[in-house]
């Protein structure tokens, strides 16, 4: 997430959201992306959650949300990465359709080609 607070980019539909409880509405995280879309359609994104929100599925809705959004502005492949030691924020993505593609050091590397609808 520092490094989706640290861009610069503009463009006011790749930005950071609120993750809201819809059982009271509380703000329980975020979702964010680190841009738009590349020339290829490529985009990055991240998601964080208070603790006490976490195993409810909610990091899972904001990120296939998320994936949604951007297939319809347009975005055609997602990424992201995982530490390796953290397995609820791998199964968040697995969850979400992306599958591991790689590892960078500690770092376990996802994507998923996007459809019209996400």
């Amino acid at each position: 997430m520092r490094r989706l607070a640290q861009s610069t980019d503009p463009d006011p539909n790749f930005t950071m959201y609120v993750i809201r409880r819809s059982s009271d509405g509380r703000a329980v995280g975020g979702f964010g992306f680190f841009g738009p879309p590349d020339e290829e359609g490529r985009f990055e994104f991240g998601y964080s959650l208070i603790p006490s929100a976490r195993n409810q599925g909610l990091a899972t809705g904001a990120v296939q949300l998320g994936l949604s959004f951007a297939a319809r502005h347009g975005a055609k492949f997602a990424v992201a990465d995982r530490e390796a030691s953290n397995l609820p924020s791998q199964r968040v993505l697995a969850n979400a359709g992306l599958l591991e593609t790689g590892r960078d050091g500690s770092l376990i590397l996802y994507s998923r080609t996007l459809s019209a609808d996400g």
